[in-house]
């Protein structure tokens, strides 16, 4: 929490949580990266794989555009 103050979350019901997508984004912009983020759930987005909501193994791919 005290190196990375930007991934200070909080879930929807309060639980402290950590947001690392807005602390590597914080990192990335300003190191002069631009960042594009979609701010999708995999939980809520049923679009999305997501072990945690479906209990069932997959795969799951990732990009990275430089």
């Amino acid at each position: 929490g005290d190196l990375f103050p930007a991934a200070r979350a909080r879930t929807t019901s309060g639980a402290l949580a950590l947001d690392l997508p807005a602390a590597l984004s914080k990192v990335l912009v300003e190191a002069g990266i631009g960042v594009v983020s979609s701010h999708s759930c995999t939980v809520e987005d049923v679009n999305f794989f997501s072990y945690r909501r479906d209990r069932i193994t997959g795969r799951q791919a990732g990009a990275i555009w430089m």
